[in-house]
């Protein structure tokens, strides 16, 4: 990026009206250059109205301890019906254990938890170690390829099929099918019309609930629809489809945000090549720098929570029905708990205490999911490879919601 495009970004980030901020604006997270805007919350104005931007008005929550309180408090911030910042019209709505508060998503979160946990990833770890080991033996060598494409999304895609039992049709289209849920048809995007995306979305419910009455009837297995379908407080979601689905779309995103640390693993052991050699020479260090790869990049940028009532929090009066978004990307370069935090450090202390899978009753239930694979990734990588070489600039989701790249070019070296 050029010097004076970097200094421009810094000078504005310093100057700009704090009334005037608006750190949401998706385009600085696609060209990386949120942090000095983030950082100058932190410092002046933690908890940060901003009264106007795309998706209206909303509250910045930037500090580390404030996100914790805002998490363990869902009386007064709640998640019903939405947590990302921008408002989802009722007809794009698809209502999920995410999106809700207890009892409701406290039932659901424990019907599903046993298809997800550390016990069962470790029954899966040999198939997971397997799967990713002959993709990268079958990656090109000394020419330039995508590593988003022929890793992350791989790897991921695998990942989904295994955690709900997809058949190969299945395994095949729930990627799609879930774009198409989640994304507002316009000329240009995945679908153009309404009426289309209610066909798609159509055999996306005949599938799911297919799958969900067969499982209903078999023998327990361990897969997250037969999870669901065998558990009696969630067995009656197959009456309500758009919940079905949003549920299960929630769970997979869970999984599919760690595409991003995937990649961003990449991008920052080329940005910071010292780190990248003492891995090598201590690859004991794998697990530690999982956690500071997530960290550094943390893939799930924002969570919205929604005021129940007025009332004040940091000596700010926040009014009920106002957006409250919690930063986590902002949370994990806080200054009062990373030291340097800018920087990617794989023995840093207290890389574990990052946010960037929440806290409290919301941490994502994808959290020990993204972990294994990234590490089993990187002790797969160690094996095999020299070090993998950025031959351009990564790109970046024009997002502000999923850190996550469209391109990380790269070359293998042996």
């Amino acid at each position: 990026m050029a010097v004076a495009f970097k200094t421009a970004v810094a000078r504005e980030a310093q100057t700009i009206p704090l009334a005037e901020l608006d750190v949401s604006r998706a385009e600085r997270f696609q060209t990386n250059t949120h942090w000095p805007f983030f950082a100058r919350l932190r410092r002046e104005d933690p908890v940060h109205f901003c009264p106007d931007s795309l998706h209206g008005s909303y509250w910045s929550i930037t500090r580390y301890d404030d996100i914790v309180a805002v998490e363990k408090d869902y009386k007064q911030f709640s998640s019903e019906g939405n947590v990302i910042i921008g408002d989802v019209p009722a007809e794009f709505d698809a209502p999920a254990f995410a999106t809700s508060d207890p009892p409701v998503h406290t039932r659901e979160r424990k019907a599903v938890m046993p298809a997800m946990s550390p016990k069962r990833l470790v029954t899966m770890e040999a198939d997971i170690r397997t799967h990713i080991g002959n993709l990268l033996d079958g990656l090109p060598r000394q020419e330039t390829f995508n590593w988003v494409e022929r890793v992350s999304v791989e790897i991921t895609n695998e990942m989904v099929a295994i955690l709900f039992g997809l058949p190969p049709r299945e395994k095949r289209l729930f990627p799609y099918w879930a774009e198409v849920l989640v994304t507002t048809p316009q000329p240009g995007a995945i679908t153009t019309t309404w009426t289309e995306r209610d066909t798609i979305i159509k055999e996306y419910w005949s599938s799911i609930l297919e799958m969900w009455h067969k499982r209903a009837n078999e023998p327990p297995a361990d897969d997250i629809i037969s999870a669901l379908a065998k558990n009696p407080d969630t067995a009656s979601m197959a009456d309500d489809p758009s919940h079905l689905i949003g549920t299960i779309t929630m769970l997979a995103g869970a999984n599919e945000a760690s595409r991003g640390a995937l990649s961003g693993g990449v991008v920052a052991f080329n940005q910071f090549p010292a780190e990248w050699e003492t891995l090598c020479t201590e690859p004991s260090l794998v697990p530690n720098a999982t956690s500071e790869i997530v960290r550094w990049q943390t893939p799930i940028i924002h969570m919205r929570r929604t005021a129940t009532q007025d009332f004040e929090f940091r000596g700010k009066h926040i009014r009920k029905g106002d957006r409250v978004v919690m930063w986590y990307c902002s949370a994990n370069r806080d200054e009062t708990y990373f030291e340097d935090g800018n920087t990617f450090r794989i023995e840093r202390p207290n890389a574990r205490r990052h946010l960037a899978f929440g806290s409290g009753i919301h941490r994502c239930l994808g959290s020990h999911v993204a972990e294994l694979q990234i590490r089993i990734l990187w002790e797969e990588i160690l094996k095999r490879f020299k070090r993998i070489e950025m031959t351009g600039e990564p790109k970046r989701k024009l997002s502000n919601f999923s850190a996550g790249y469209d391109d990380v070019p790269v070359r293998i070296i042996c």
